[in-house]
C-alpha cells in the first residue's frame, strides 16, 4: 500500500516537473516574441515601410506658383495662370468593357465638346483622334460557340451564342489629345459622358506665365525662359519663385496615382508678389513718343528714363530698337550699353570748374566754330558745331557757353584749371562715382574703367581735354540721368531704384529703401548756379525750341548733347568717321521745385533730311513726357460746364452691356438688338446708334473698338492666341475680320490705346 502511494506521489511530481518546464517553455516563448517585437519588428517594419515607398509610393513635387510682378500703382505687369495638361487611359478598363458602339457614341459627344470649347480643331479632327487611339489600345473581337446541354437536360436543344472580347495592346496608354486648359475649360471638358463613366485619365496643373501689357518695358520687367532670363524676371527669380511642395503618390495602376495623405507632404508655398516703380502710364507715353522718333529719324536704337527726383524710382524705362516701320525691345540699352556722352558730361565739367573755385564770369574765345587746338602740341583740336556770339568776336562766358553747349569753352577752361595736376579732375570725377555703377546691378547694369590721370598716364593732357566735353570716357544713359538728378535733387544722388517692395496676399514682406549714394556732391552754392545754368538752356540755349518761353507751359532746366561715337557697342567697333552719333537731352521739370528728371538718348547714322544733334533727336520726346507730366500732376484738363455733356465714344463689345453705359452716360440712342455683339456709333446730326456685329464661328471676329476682355473672349473662343499690346480700347488687329481661322496660324496681335 505504501509502495503505491509511493509511486503516485512520484508520478504526480513528476507531471508537475513537465508543467513546470512547460509552463518556463511557454513563459521563455513569449519573452523571445516580446524581444523580437521589440527589436527586431522595428527594422522590418522600416524595410517594409522602404519596399512599399520604392514600389508603391513616391514623392511628387509640387510647384509653388509664381507671384507676380505689378507696377506702382497695382497694375499687372507680369502674372502666372494655372493651366492643365490632361493625359487620357485609352486601354483602360471602361473602355474594354463599354464595346465600340458605346464608345463611338461617347467619343463623338466628347469630339463635340471639345470642338466647341477649345474652337482649335472643328469636330471631325477630334472625333477621328479619338478613335484611332482607340483602336490604336483596344482590339474589339467577336466570336461565335455552340453550346452543347447535358444529356439529362433532353429539353434543351443545342444552340451558337456569339461573344464579344477585348484585349489591350502593349504600350504607352496614357496620352494627350488636347491642348493645355484654363480651370473653366477643363471644368465643361470634364463633364463629357465619356470622361464621366469612370475613364481613367491623369491631370498635371502648371503656371504659365502672362503679361497683360504686352511688350511694355519688355527689358525690364524681362522674361524667364529656358534659353535665356533677363530683366525682374530673372532678377528676382528665387523671390518670385516660392517654395516648391512635396506631395506622396500612391501607384494605383501602369502610369497613374493618387494622392496620399501623409505627415512627409510639405506645402507649397506660393512666390511674392514684386511691386516696381514703373508707372504703366508714363511708360506708355515714353514708349510711344520714342517709337515715333526713332522711325521719324531713321534712329537705329534709343532710350527714355523717367526718375523721380527725390527717391530715385524710376517711373519709365523704354529701349527700342527700329526693326523698320516698328521698333522692337531687345535690349536694356539705359543700363547696358556704356558711350561717349557728349555734351551732357560738361555738367561734371561746369561742376569741377566752379567747385574750383573759376568764377561764371570767365571768358574765353569760343573760335566761332573754327578747330581750336586746346593743349598744345599734346593736347586735342576741338571744334563747336555752330559759331557762337559773333557779336563779341566769340567772347563768352560760363553761362552762355553751358546755354550754347560751347566745346572750345570748357576744354580750355578745364585744362587752364587741371592741366597742372589733371588727376584733380579725375579724382571729381570719380566723387561722382563715374567708374562705378550707381544702381540697378541686378538687371545688369554695367560700367567702364574711369582713366587715372596722374603722372603714370600716357597722355594725361589729351585725356583731360577729352574728358571735358564727353570723349575719352563711357558711362550709360541711366548714369548721366543719376547725376543730372542729384543736381535737380539739391545735391542728393540718389540710387536709381527698380523694386518697391515685396508682398504676399496684399501685405507688405520686405520693402526696398531709398539708397543715397552722396548726400552732397557739391555746395548748395554750385548746385543753384548748375540749376540757373539749366533752365539757361531751356530759355536762350540749345533746348529752347522745345522748353523756351513761347513754346513751354512750364519752366524745366535741361541739358542737351551729340557725341561723334568713337565707342564699341556689342561687339561692333563704331569710329568718328563713320557718321554714327548718339545725341541726348537730360531735362528736370519743375524749375522751381524738380520732381522729375528725364533722359532721352538715341544713336543714329548721319543721313540726309535726318537730324543727328541731340537736341532735335531728343528733344521732341523730352517734351512729350515732360508735358504729361506736369499736366498729370497739375490735374490739367479742360473744365466742363454746367450743362448736360454726354460720352461721344463707348467702347464696343457685350450690347447688353453697351446699352446699359449709354442710359448712363450716352444720351439718346437707338438699339436694335438687345442682346449679341456691336459697336457704339455717333453720326452728325443724328442720335447715336448701336449697331450690331456678326460673329460666325471659325472666322476672325471684328474686335476693332472693343475693350480687351471681349476683345480676349471672342479671340480665344475661335481659336486664336491672342498677343496684346497697350491698353484701352483694340485700334489694330493683325489679322483681318471674316479670314478663316484654318487659314492662319492661329495667332493674332491686337493693339489697343
Amino acid at each position: 500500500m505504501d509502495e503505491q502511494r509511493y509511486e503516485l506521489k512520484k508520478d504526480i511530481a513528476r507531471r508537475i516537473k513537465f508543467l513546470h518546464i512547460g509552463f518556463i517553455c511557454v513563459v521563455a516563448y513569449f519573452l523571445i516574441h516580446i524581444v523580437l517585437f521589440i527589436f527586431c519588428d522595428r527594422e522590418l517594419a522600416a524595410d517594409f515601410e522602404k519596399l512599399r515607398d520604392g514600389h508603391l509610393l513616391q514623392k511628387q513635387t509640387v510647384l509653388a506658383h509664381r507671384g507676380s510682378i505689378l507696377s506702382r500703382n497695382g497694375e499687372v505687369l507680369a502674372t502666372s495662370i494655372t493651366r492643365t495638361t490632361v493625359r487620357i487611359d485609352f486601354g483602360c478598363d471602361r473602355f474594354c468593357k463599354m464595346g465600340l458602339e458605346a464608345y463611338k457614341k461617347g467619343a463623338a459627344e466628347l469630339a463635340k465638346t471639345l470642338s466647341t470649347v477649345l474652337k482649335d480643331k472643328s469636330e471631325a479632327e477630334y472625333y477621328n483622334e479619338l478613335i484611332r487611339n482607340n483602336k490604336k489600345f483596344i482590339n474589339y473581337k467577336s466570336y461565335t460557340k455552340t453550346i452543347t446541354p447535358p444529356k439529362w437536360k433532353f429539353w434543351e436543344d443545342e444552340r451558337v451564342v456569339t461573344k464579344k472580347t477585348a484585349t489591350v495592346n502593349k504600350g504607352v496608354r496614357n496620352l494627350r489629345i488636347f491642348r493645355d486648359v484654363d480651370a473653366n475649360e477643363w471644368e465643361i471638358i470634364k463633364n463629357s459622358p465619356l470622361l464621366r463613366k469612370g475613364i481613367t485619365y491623369t491631370t498635371e496643373d502648371h503656371d504659365y506665365r502672362v503679361y497683360p501689357q504686352g511688350d511694355i518695358a519688355l527689358r525690364t520687367i524681362g522674361r524667364l525662359e529656358h534659353h535665356r532670363a533677363y530683366g525682374i524676371e530673372a532678377a528676382m527669380r528665387d523671390t518670385l519663385a516660392g517654395r516648391d511642395g512635396v506631395q506622396l503618390m500612391q501607384r494605383i495602376a501602369s502610369g497613374f496615382k493618387i494622392r496620399v495623405n501623409d505627415r512627409r507632404n510639405i506645402e507649397a508655398q506660393d512666390g511674392y508678389d514684386v511691386v516696381t516703380t514703373l508707372d504703366v502710364d508714363v511708360q506708355d507715353v515714353a514708349d510711344n513718343a520714342l517709337q515715333e522718333q526713332l522711325i521719324a529719324q531713321n534712329a537705329i536704337w534709343g532710350t527714355t528714363i523717367v526718375m523721380e527726383c527725390a527717391t530715385g524710382d524710376i517711373l519709365a524705362m523704354a529701349n527700342l530698337k527700329r526693326n523698320g516701320t516698328t521698333c522692337v525691345e531687345e535690349q536694356n540699352y539705359a543700363i547696358g550699353i556704356p558711350v561717349n556722352p557728349g555734351s551732357t558730361f560738361k555738367l561734371v565739367s561746369t561742376m569741377a570748374l566752379l567747385e574750383h573755385g573759376v568764377p561764371t564770369s570767365q571768358e574765353y574765345n569760343s573760335g566761332l566754330g573754327k578747330t581750336v587746338r586746346v593743349g598744345g602740341k599734346i593736347g586735342a583740336n576741338v571744334t563747336d558745331s555752330h559759331a557762337i556770339s559773333r557779336e563779341t568776336g566769340g567772347v563768352i562766358d560760363m553761362r552762355r557757353a553751358f546755354a550754347e553747349s560751347a566745346n572750345v569753352y570748357f576744354t580750355t577752361a578745364v585744362y587752364e584749371k587741371f592741366h597742372q595736376r589733371p588727376v584733380e579732375f579725375s579724382d571729381f570725377c570719380r566723387k561722382l562715382h563715374i567708374n562705378k555703377t550707381v544702381g540697378l546691378e541686378e538687371l545688369g547694369a554695367r560700367k567702364k574703367p574711369l582713366h587715372h590721370l596722374d603722372r603714370k598716364h600716357p597722355s594725361r593732357i589729351n585725356a583731360l581735354v577729352n574728358m571735358a566735353y564727353g570723349y575719352g570716357l563711357e558711362v550709360t544713359p541711366l548714369h548721366t540721368l543719376a547725376i543730372y538728378n542729384a543736381v535737380a535733387n539739391n545735391g542728393r544722388m540718389v540710387a536709381p531704384r527698380i523694386i518697391l517692395r515685396t508682398e504676399r496676399n496684399g501685405k507688405v514682406v520686405n520693402e526696398a529703401p531709398v539708397r543715397v549714394i552722396e548726400d552732397k556732391i557739391c555746395s548748395q552754392r554750385t548746385i543753384d548756379t548748375l540749376r540757373s545754368f539749366m533752365e539757361e538752356v531751356c530759355l536762350t540755349g540749345t533746348a529752347m525750341e522745345y522748353f523756351g518761353e513761347k513754346r513751354c507751359g512750364f519752366r524745366a532746366g535741361a541739358k542737351t548733347g551729340t557725341a561723334q561715337v568713337d565707342t564699341e557697342i556689342n561687339g561692333v567697333r563704331y569710329q568718328r568717321g563713320d557718321g554714327y552719333y548718339y545725341g541726348s537731352m537730360v531735362t528736370y521739370l519743375p524749375a522751381d521745385n524738380p520732381r522729375y528728371t528725364i533722359m532721352t538718348a538715341i544713336f543714329t547714322k548721319r543721313q540726309s533730311g535726318k537730324t543727328y544733334y541731340g537736341a532735335g533727336l531728343a528733344g521732341p520726346v523730352q517734351k512729350k513726357v515732360a508735358t504729361f507730366l506736369y499736366n498729370r500732376d497739375n490735374n490739367y484738363a479742360q473744365e466742363i460746364a454746367d450743362e448736360e455733356h454726354y460720352a461721344s465714344e463707348i467702347k464696343g463689345g457685350n450690347i447688353e452691356k453697351i446699352r446699359k453705359v449709354a442710359s448712363e452716360y450716352g444720351g439718346k440712342y437707338s438699339s436694335e438688338s438687345r442682346s449679341g455683339w456691336g459697336e457704339y456709333r455717333v453720326k452728325e446730326g443724328e442720335k447715336m446708334q448701336i449697331a450690331e456685329r456678326n460673329i460666325s464661328e471659325m472666322v476672325v471676329p471684328n474686335v476693332v473698338g472693343m475693350g480687351l476682355d471681349d476683345a480676349l473672349y471672342l479671340l480665344e473662343k475661335c481659336g486664336l492666341m491672342v498677343e496684346i499690346s497697350g491698353y484701352g480700347r483694340v485700334v489694330k488687329q493683325s489679322l483681318a475680320p471674316n479670314t478663316k481661322v484654318a487659314n492662319t496660324d492661329k495667332r493674332i496681335k491686337i493693339i489697343l490705346k
